[in-house]
């Protein structure tokens, strides 16, 4: 009897899809190839996809998928069983008065900047021999000339004279070493080292080594020392003092894919502690010997926190 086809995740099958867009939308770009690849390669599961999607490649022509119906029926012959809603909403379609077109215009910015990382990921760029960056998780950055514009999530800078443009302002730093994250509605830079000048609409500051600021719209927000080390991503670790166990979940929940979350009834315990971003497993595990809860893991893609009682 032949053994049934290996049924693949679909966040890979997801992935997959993703890779499949953004090869198209950047046809010849030597650091999309070289990112692919490395995906490919780091899992034989991520090759299993793609090599499914390949077979089923016909069917993708100058980014058109044919209708809803047929598309589900595409992916299932890469062993992809989805309704017709999750494929819509998996490959990111647009229906229009001649069909379903992929929105690769619209893409996320990692589909479109210069270099990216994925969830989980990080990375490390040296740029004209002096200039050092770190992508955190699920980043994404382009380079214009010697600035740098700072797309989605969190980046580190370190080097003797750097320019980077973020959402809500320019940040340049001398002889300087600084953390810069894009949270909803506002940037937000931590200086290590040096001296970083952030001209933005709501006025100009120089923020000094040990200080942060915070950049919205109409006001600058000097940043204190908060729960969160800003600093210890770029060294794999998640180090907290006294943070809600809510607020900590949502950090965590930045460096995987799934559903991480807590009951309200222990989401304000307080938690402190230098946990390893390579070992969710482990990092749960903590959570569990720290405080009074239970951890229900019902797949490593859904994890729910409650009290122990």
């Amino acid at each position: 009897m032949t053994a049934a086809p290996e049924r693949l995740p679909e966040a890979i099958v997801r992935t997959a899809i993703e890779w499949q867009m953004r090869l198209r939308a950047s046809p010849g770009n030597v650091e999309v190839f070289s990112q692919f690849n490395a995906w490919r390669l780091r899992d034989t599961r991520h090759d299993l996809a793609w090599q499914r999607m390949q077979q089923v490649s016909g069917h993708f022509h100058n980014g058109h998928l044919p209708d809803a119906t047929c598309t589900a029926a595409v992916l299932r012959q890469a062993d992809v069983d989805l309704s017709r809603r999750r494929t819509l909403k998996l490959l990111g379609l647009g229906l229009t008065a001649g069909g379903a077109t992929l929105l690769i215009g619209t893409a996320p910015p990692a589909w479109r900047s210069d270099f990216t990382t994925g969830v989980g990921e990080q990375r490390q760029l040296r740029l004209n021999g002096d200039l050092e960056l770190q992508l955190n998780t699920d980043s994404a950055v382009d380079l214009h000339g010697r600035e740098i514009r700072l797309r989605s999530g969190e980046m580190l800078v370190d080097g003797a004279d750097w320019r980077v443009r973020c959402q809500q302002g320019v940040c340049q730093g001398h002889q300087a070493r600084a953390v810069l994250r894009e949270r909803v509605g506002y940037s937000e830079l931590h200086v290590e080292r040096g001296e970083v000048l952030v001209t933005a609409a709501a006025g100009s500051q120089r923020v000094q080594a040990g200080s942060g600021l915070a950049l919205y719209p109409s006001r600058l927000a000097p940043l204190g020392g908060g729960a969160l080390d800003p600093f210890a991503w770029s060294r794999g670790l998640l180090i907290v003092n006294d943070i809600p166990l809510a607020d900590f979940l949502a950090e965590a929940a930045r460096y995987r894919r799934g559903w991480l979350r807590c009951d309200p009834a222990v989401a304000d315990l307080r938690l402190s502690g230098v946990f390893h971003l390579d070992q969710p497993g482990a990092l749960l595990d903590n959570i569990a010997h720290l405080l009074p809860v239970r951890i229900d893991q019902r797949t490593r893609w859904w994890v729910r926190i409650s009290s122990q009682a």
